[in-house]
């Protein structure tokens, strides 16, 4: 319904897809270097900054330590429940 009702917003936004594909090769294809150096950064003190990035965007968003709190229970319930997923795929 959309293509018949409203093709300019359509269009508008496959259009934008396209941009926003070339911009992000036009930007990709410099910085890769620095995106390998990133995958050099050991473990223990990328962790925390992730985390503190999280944490401070999610903060930011609405100015609410509720948003904050939110971010930390689901991320524990993700770790949880990927733990317990690879734990089902070693019984099988």
């Amino acid at each position: 319904m959309l293509m018949q009702q409203h093709p300019d917003l359509f269009w508008g936004v496959i259009s934008s897809m396209y941009v926003g594909n070339l911009m992000l090769l036009a930007l990709n294809l410099p910085l890769i270097g620095i995106f390998v150096q990133l995958l050099k950064v050991p473990y223990p003190i990328l962790f925390p900054l992730i985390f503190l990035v999280t944490i401070i965007g999610s903060y930011s968003l609405n100015n609410s330590i509720l948003d904050a709190f939110a971010v930390v229970i689901f991320g524990i319930l993700g770790y949880l429940m990927r733990k317990q997923v690879l734990s089902l795929h070693r019984l099988f």
